[in-house]
């Protein structure tokens, strides 16, 4: 009987030197993370809580990454058509200059030949690509060149009529460029007549070159015009859309890690206390256990 119980002191001191071990082990491991949670079953429900926090921030984490995205083609969408913009008071002022009677017909040549020059300028912008190489103003069809000249007075849209949003939050999307056709092609004049950006510089130059000019397409100008600043505003107003919903996702992300740093990292302070404490009892644990094996000896002499 005296040996039995010797045996059960000893299986006892190896299996708390090991248990001793593994929570000093544990808590090596969570002063070298600085995690409280190293596993689930530390804590089944703030693991949980965590997976939650992290997948929530992973996805608002996208809605940033989309809203980046979107800011990034409006942006270079308003640099083509402020380029558009500018350009447009010098196509008004070479039209009242080309009404002047005082021209010559070689005069109005000349004028007409600088409105060539522009309005391939104009064509220019309105193809602009992207970074990834798409025609930003070709609605779904990126791959395509929008605009395109196939003869004399003859602009064709080779885009589509469809327009792009991206996901910004889980209820907010936003529109990230507009769409070619309703920019330049789909613009009113002064007869209630559809006709587009390319083809109203293009009557000026062609009155211009025949020596009859158009005064009607002045009015027509200043409707090219306002329906650029207006698509101009719109692209404004998302931009907007997109610093407040983004200043409201970087709240949100904030909040999130704040509670998934109160719910899974480690009171370091609380820990080298626990770490030091384990170290002792494993310390004496290893000392009885040395004792338990003398008397073992000794009982066996």
């Amino acid at each position: 009987m005296e040996r039995i119980s010797t045996a059960l002191l000893f299986d006892r001191g190896i299996n708390g030197m090991l248990e001793r071990q593994s929570g000093l082990s544990r808590t090596q491991m969570q002063i070298a993370s600085g995690k409280r949670i190293l596993s689930p079953k530390d804590d089944p429900s703030g693991a949980a809580y965590a997976l939650d926090l992290r997948t929530a921030i992973s996805q608002v984490g996208q809605y940033q990454a989309n809203a980046d995205r979107a800011r990034t083609r409006l942006d270079l969408q308003e640099a083509s058509l402020k380029g558009v913009d500018d350009l447009i008071p010098r196509v008004l002022e070479l039209t009242v200059q080309g009404l002047n009677d005082t021209n010559t017909a070689a005069d109005r040549r000349a004028i007409a030949q600088e409105l060539r020059q522009i309005n391939d300028a104009l064509m220019g912008l309105a193809n602009t690509k992207d970074s990834n190489g798409e025609y930003i103003f070709a609605g779904y069809d990126g791959d395509s060149i929008p605009f395109s000249n196939p003869t004399d007075g003859i602009f064709a849209y080779g885009g589509d009529m469809g327009t792009r949003t991206l996901q910004i939050s889980a209820t907010r999307q936003v529109q990230d460029r507009e769409n070619g056709f309703d920019v330049f092609m789909d613009i009113d004049t002064s007869t209630a007549t559809k006709r587009n950006l390319f083809e109203t510089v293009h009557g000026v130059i062609a009155g211009l070159e025949a020596d009859a000019p158009n005064d009607v397409l002045l009015d027509d100008l200043h409707l090219v015009q306002a329906q650029i600043s207006d698509a101009r505003t719109r692209g404004g107003a998302r931009l907007n859309t997109i610093d407040q919903q983004q200043n409201i996702n970087a709240d949100f992300i904030l909040n999130m890690q704040t509670a998934l740093s109160e719910t899974e990292d480690l009171d370091l302070a609380e820990a080298v206390s626990r770490f030091e404490q384990e170290l002792l009892a494993l310390q004496a644990a290893q000392q009885t256990f040395n004792m338990v094996q003398g008397l073992s000896l000794f009982n066996y002499l």
